[in-house]
């Protein structure tokens, strides 16, 4: 995933380096206690990012942190709480819709100094839920990500030899809903599939055309940055590559990459 490195990996290795600076800062601040709950709107730090810096009362309570999404993409959270001697440590938290209605189960998203949470989201207001610390600092990035899968088969969008095309799981959607890709083939070949995903939870990528009518499963991924290439001898024909989630069941939501060529 080389062409995504310089984008979403940046923005997040930034707001680590923001958190970073934040518990430096708490440790200094005159401390403020936050209601038993309370909505914030996370302060703007430009780029797309924002952060807040909160204590809870007896390190008890909820707190919303509000985020604004003006356009489809991908939500990045770091965050970590803090120890009164200013040691950060993980914590748990949960995406929200504009009701603050639960978007996934408490407790499945983890994040702190050295690991993130990344979101597939549409347009719209998101609150972020921190439950029961006394202290602790959140970060939060936008960025905006072309979604390209078709909503079924027969929107399918056609990908072009060896060009790499994006799309999203966003969290709240239907939990069996799909995106659909498309290539064609003129003749025999062996081609390689390469796929990667970053998100909450697994997806799956199945390939359906001739000789795999009912569909196979090629891979199933979570936060696999790193290209996961498949390499299959196909006959001439219309391929199509289905995303879905690893469960009916799941919340999960992110976004993945997909690319194919000739070998």
């Amino acid at each position: 995933m080389k062409e995504r490195k310089k984008g979403e990996h940046a923005m997040v290795r930034k707001l680590f380096m923001l958190m970073a600076a934040f518990v430096l800062i708490l440790c200094m601040k005159t401390t403020t206690y936050a209601a038993s709950t309370k909505t914030v709107n996370m302060e703007s730090v430009g780029s797309g990012m924002y952060i807040h810096i909160g204590t809870m009362k007896r390190g008890k309570g909820t707190v919303y942190h509000r985020v604004k999404v003006k356009k489809k993409g991908i939500l990045i959270v770091a965050g970590a709480a803090i120890a009164e001697d200013g040691t950060p440590y993980g914590m748990a938290v949960r995406l929200c819709d504009s009701k603050k209605r639960s978007l996934e189960p408490y407790k499945r998203s983890y994040v702190s100094t050295e690991e993130f949470i990344v979101y597939g989201v549409d347009p719209g207001t998101y609150y972020i839920e921190v439950k029961n610390q006394s202290y602790y600092s959140l970060s939060a990035g936008v960025k905006k990500v072309k979604d390209l899968g078709g909503d079924s088969k027969k929107t399918a969008y056609q990908i072009a030899h060896k060009k790499r095309v994006s799309g999203l799981v966003t969290a709240g959607e239907k939990a069996g809903s799909a995106d659909w890709f498309k290539f064609k083939l003129a003749k025999n070949r062996k081609v390689k599939i390469e796929l990667a995903a970053i998100g909450t939870d697994a997806f799956r990528f199945y390939l359906y055309g001739p000789g795999c009518r009912n569909g196979i499963c090629m891979a199933s991924l979570k936060n696999d940055a790193k290209d996961f290439q498949k390499k299959v001898a196909l006959k001439k024909g219309t391929y199509y590559i289905k995303v879905v989630r690893a469960s009916k069941k799941s919340n999960a939501s992110g976004f993945y990459d997909v690319r194919w060529s000739m070998q």
